[in-house]
C-alpha cells in the first residue's frame, strides 16, 4: 500500500511538472504569435503603402 501510495504521489509530482513546463510553453507561443500577428499586420500596411505611392 505504501509503494502505490508513494507511485500515486510521484505520478502527481510529475503530472504538476509537465502542467506546469506546458503552461510556459503555452505563454511563449502565445507572446510569438501575438508578435507575428503584429509584424504581418506592419509588413501588410508597408506593402499597401508602397503600392499606393508605385502607382
Amino acid at each position: 500500500m505504501t509503494e502505490t501510495a508513494m507511485s500515486l504521489a510521484e505520478e502527481l509530482a510529475a503530472l504538476r511538472k509537465q502542467v506546469e513546463v506546458q503552461g510556459r510553453e503555452i505563454r511563449r507561443l502565445k507572446e510569438e504569435n501575438a508578435f507575428l500577428a503584429e509584424a504581418s499586420a506592419f509588413f501588410t500596411a508597408s506593402r499597401r503603402k508602397s503600392a499606393r505611392n508605385s502607382e
